[in-house]
Order: structure tokens, then C-alpha cells, then sequence
């Protein structure tokens, strides 16, 4: 024989006895019994203003029930209820009317949990499965071996540093480790970086600031010009050709000397009418394309640029 589980509430009013001992006044299918408590709550809550809806929900309490349904049964003592019935009638009082209304809708609501059939396992597990086939679920797995291997390594370093410092201090001097790491690179980053620059500088021959072009002269631009040609380093060679010929037109007096004059500048001092203009014209234009534009200089660009330079003058002797 089966006893229904109440609910903790209901602990006091609810107890199952064995069927030797019981004597049952009333037998009920689950239906029935949800309607009797339904009857029951409706009389609770005349009871407060009419003694005689109590006294007729005592009557059908008197001696316990037995509740049947799919082959399983349930007893109720009924005692309890009657107990309720009885300060209801004599207090009149509505907090006792509710608290006896919430105790028959909590029996209802074991009831019907009574009646609901168990989940299918095997129903459960295919509705499980079909879920889990689902696309967004397909990355969805557990640990691989490699991360299985990370997580040993971590561990044994983990019991390596307890070792030499304590289980303790592990924590901290892990911390520690891991950040001096970080430090480490990025020091290491920054000399790369720093390498980098410097080594860039080392080809890129800047035009001094504090002196002015014709300061070194023509002959000197253009053996550091054909040096980076025969290195194979055509940008840096036009740059320096083209510094070449700035010198020499500013040592034939074409401006007074000044340091910060851009190749822009340059040009716009040669009066329209002079011969220099089309050839300095031309070679700014292949300075702008090569070294300020980054298009690829060649064997070529720096020919044109030589030849452009005798035109100007500049002609070794």
C-alpha cells in the first residue's frame, strides 16, 4: 500500500496508518477526492459567517479516508481537518479561515502531483540527444588530451613551487613568475623595437638640421649616392642624388643658403624663365615618387636621376 506525499506544512494533519489499524469511513477515487477538497474550501469559507456550513464539512470528515487511483492507494486521517473545522466555527475569525482554505489547496495540489505519471527515462535521454545533435552544439566537448596534458604540467609546477617555497607562498611566487615573464617580454619587445628604428636610420640620410645642404658638397652627396646604388639601396640612392643636386645649384649662388627649406621650396625659388627649372622639376617629382610616395626605386630610376644631374651641371671630373 502506497502513502501520497504531503508536503511539510501538512505534516501535522496527514498520517498514514497501517491498513490493520485503519478503519475508513469514506472511499474515494482521485477525482473525488479533488472534489470533496474543492466542497471542503468552499465550506471553510462559509464557515466564518455560518456555524452550520462548518458543522456539515465535520459530519463528512468523521472517520478517515482512502483515496484510490491506477492501482495505488493513500489513507488520510482526517482528524486534523476536523480540529481546523472547529476554531473556524468557534473563533469566526477569517486568518483561521484562510489557513484552513491554503491547507485544503495544498492537499489538492498533492493530489494532482499524485496523479502525474513519471518522466520516460528513455524519453527524456532521446530529447536529450536530439538536442545535443544541434548545430550550435557541435564545438560542445569535454577536455581534449592536450589540455589534460596543460593541466598536469600547471600541476606539477604548482607542487614543484610548493615544494621549494611552501604550499602557501606557491600562489605568490606563481604570480611573481608570471609577471616577471611578462616584464621580460616586454623589454625584449621594446629592444626589438627600439633595434628596429635605429637600423632604419642607419639608411635613411637625413638632411642636416642644424647646417645648410651645400654645407657638404655635391662631389661628397653623389659618392654616398652611387655607394647606395652599388649596395643596391635605389631609394636611399635617388635621395641622396637628389640632395646632390640641391648643393650644387646652392653653391652656383640659385639661393642664399637655409636649412629648412622643403623640396617644394627649392623649386619655387628658380625663376620660371631659368633653364635649371624643368630638369629640378623633374628630379623632385622622382624624389616625391620614390622616397616621400615609398614606390619602388630601380636600377632605371637612379640612371634617369644620374642623367638628370649632369643636365643640372653636376658632372664628375
Amino acid at each position: 500500500m502506497h502513502t501520497l506525499r504531503v508536503s511539510t506544512l501538512l505534516v501535522a494533519f496527514l498520517l498514514v496508518a497501517p491498513s490493520q489499524a485503519a478503519i475508513f469511513g469514506r472511499a474515494f477515487s482521485i477525482e473525488e477526492y479533488k472534489a470533496e477538497l474543492d466542497r471542503l474550501s468552499t465550506l471553510a469559507g462559509r464557515a466564518a459567517d455560518d456555524p452550520t456550513a462548518a458543522d456539515t464539512a465535520i459530519s463528512e470528515l468523521r472517520g478517515d479516508w482512502r483515496v484510490e487511483s491506477s492501482g495505488q492507494t493513500f489513507d488520510v486521517r482526517t482528524g486534523a481537518l476536523i480540529d481546523e473545522f472547529e476554531r473556524a466555527k468557534d473563533s469566526g475569525g477569517r486568518e483561521v479561515v484562510n489557513d484552513l482554505q491554503n491547507q485544503l489547496k495544498a492537499l489538492r495540489a498533492d493530489a494532482e502531483e499524485f496523479e502525474q505519471t513519471p518522466p520516460d527515462p528513455e524519453s527524456t535521454r532521446s530529447a536529450l540527444n536530439r538536442i545535443l545533435e544541434r548545430r550550435e552544439f557541435h564545438q560542445v566537448r569535454g577536455p581534449s588530451w592536450f589540455d589534460r596534458l596543460k593541466y598536469r604540467i600547471i600541476e606539477w609546477i604548482f607542487r614543484l613551487l610548493s615544494r621549494f617555497f611552501g604550499s602557501s607562498s606557491a600562489p605568490i611566487v606563481g604570480r611573481t613568475l608570471v609577471w616577471t615573464i611578462v616584464a621580460v617580454a616586454v623589454i625584449v619587445v621594446a629592444f626589438l623595437v627600439l633595434r628596429a628604428i635605429r637600423e632604419t636610420a642607419r639608411f635613411q640620410s637625413v638632411v642636416p638640421q642644424v647646417v645648410p645642404v651645400s654645407a657638404k658638397g655635391w662631389h661628397v652627396w653623389m659618392r654616398e649616392a652611387q655607394a647606395a646604388a652599388a649596395a643596391g639601396l635605389w631609394r636611399e640612392a635617388v635621395h641622396l642624388a637628389y640632395w646632390a643636386g640641391i648643393s650644387f645649384l646652392e653653391q652656383s649662388g640659385m639661393w642664399k643658403p637655409d636649412q629648412a627649406r622643403t623640396p617644394r621650396e627649392y623649386l619655387r625659388l628658380l625663376p620660371a624663365e631659368s633653364s635649371h627649372r624643368p630638369t629640378l622639376s623633374t628630379l623632385t617629382r622622382r624624389l616625391e615618387e620614390t622616397w616621400y610616395g615609398n614606390r619602388q626605386a630601380e636600377p632605371e630610376t637612379f640612371s634617369e636621376v644620374s642623367k638628370l644631374l649632369e643636365n643640372l651641371g653636376c658632372r664628375q671630373a
